[in-house]
């Protein structure tokens, strides 16, 4: 999630053609923007320009929406449903499903064959377009047997390449990559032809049997300031819950990085982080007691809090997005049991 510029208390109003009106999102705190019953969302990505993509389902059929300062409203597809979605452009947006991919050019989606695997993230960076597949989560019932994996491919003209990494990629911002190498969390950098590994400290507390992991990277497109999140495990004994675990924070500098464990929220594997455009960044992660709240990383500390949602409901974020050089940020999930498709913004 990126931020740019001062902030300011931008009231806005969103409407969703049959979705209930929402609230107005002011610059200093995340509101529900939009609250539609029977959706539910998976993916999201804002262009350059502000336009937001939404991809998710309205009840059994797949849905795209597409919205901006005012109002969302339900678009053509590609013919697919499409679970992934990253722009680099007003027209360079592309979405991914199971078996295909597509690329909208401004008018109309050019759709292809996806032979791959399963597509966890997508990334439009600069001229690259990466993707990152077949990525696994840690489970504490996979104890010491856990190994992770993943395969991460760039586009090279008409072909998707494996590229080779020294890590196992599980997030990208910028050139940097965040995973894991010989089960412990690590870091490495694109130089524009390869991928190399970057030296981290120690973990602090290191235990008997320890594994780690970054799950995402953010990095400050202004200071440089690199910040990641991850999680730190270790065998625990009792026959309920072999291991236990920390949430791992990451920033600094090349040649400067700390750690930081925290107690809370504990394992996390699929905690997705982006920068403020501040100098700091959000992580965002599941909650214990259901559904899903965020640690912002400021430029003195971090700073807990939870993401609002509808009464009586546990609201759960699946993906963020920003607009780059912009403090508007979105975020995309669902309440469960089918009772809303939600999408919330901050910083508009």
């Amino acid at each position: 999630m990126l931020f740019r510029g001062t902030a300011a208390a931008v009231a806005f109003f969103v409407a969703a053609g049959p979705a209930t009106a929402h609230a107005v999102a002011s610059a200093d705190r995340w509101s529900v923007v939009h609250d539609q019953r029977g959706d539910s969302y998976d993916a999201v990505t804002v262009t350059p320009g502000g336009t937001v993509w939404v991809a998710g389902t309205r009840r059994t059929e797949s849905l795209l929406l597409k919205g901006g300062r005012s109002a969302f409203k339900r678009v053509t597809g590609p013919g697919f449903r499409v679970k992934r979605l990253t722009s680099a452009s007003d027209t360079r947006v592309w979405a991914f499903g199971a078996s295909r991919y597509a690329r909208w050019d401004g008018k109309r989606w050019q759709v292809k064959r996806w032979r791959h695997g399963r597509v966890d993230r997508a990334y439009a960076i600069g001229r690259n377009l990466w993707v990152v597949e077949n990525s696994n989560a840690f489970s504490a019932a996979d104890g010491a047997g856990w190994k992770a994996r993943s395969t991460l491919r760039r586009l090279a003209g008409p072909v998707w390449r494996k590229v080779a990494t020294p890590i196992v990629v599980k997030g990208l911002d910028g050139k940097w990559a965040a995973g894991s190498a010989r089960g412990t969390a690590a870091l490495a950098r694109w130089n524009g032809k390869a991928w190399r590994a970057v030296a981290l400290p120690a973990i602090p507390s290191a235990r008997s049997g320890q594994i780690s992991e970054l799950t995402d990277v953010a990095v400050d497109g202004e200071t440089g300031r690199v910040m990641a999140v991850g999680w730190v495990a270790w065998p625990c004994g009792g026959a309920k819950r072999s291991f236990c675990g920390e949430t791992l924070l990451l920033s600094g500098y090349p040649g400067g990085f700390e750690f930081e464990v925290r107690g809370e929220p504990g394992i996390r594997p699929r905690a997705q982080a982006e920068p403020d455009g501040r100098g700091g960044a959000w992580v965002v992660h599941n909650t214990k007691g259901g559904g899903s709240g965020f640690l912002h990383i400021g430029t003195d500390g971090v700073e807990p809090g939870a993401f609002p949602a509808p009464p009586n409901q546990d609201a759960f974020v699946r993906d963020l997005a920003v607009q780059p050089e912009t403090r508007s940020v979105w975020a995309v999930g669902a309440a469960p049991s089918g009772r809303g498709g939600l999408i919330w913004a901050y910083g508009r």
